[in-house]
């Protein structure tokens, strides 16, 4: 049987989310850079902005509520 804690997964959640980070940075350069001028693209980054805090924001209240340090025994 094997056996790791919870941590280990969330570990592995900010590995995800800092690869995310680093894409949506270089995502949010070009659009910048390319055509931020026009209202169809600040609107979409805006749309798209909006959508990444509200994902962030409920992983966060959904992950406040789990003790970390339980173990999975598999």
């Amino acid at each position: 049987m094997i056996t790791f804690s919870l941590w280990g997964l969330l570990i592995v959640y900010a590995i995800f989310l800092l690869i995310f980070i680093i894409f949506a940075i270089i995502n949010l350069y070009h659009m910048i850079a390319y055509g931020f001028l026009t209202f169809e693209s600040f609107f979409m980054t805006f749309i798209f902005l909006g959508g990444v805090i509200l994902i962030l924001f409920i992983t966060y209240k959904l992950g406040i509520a789990i003790d970390w340090r339980q173990t999975i025994t598999i």
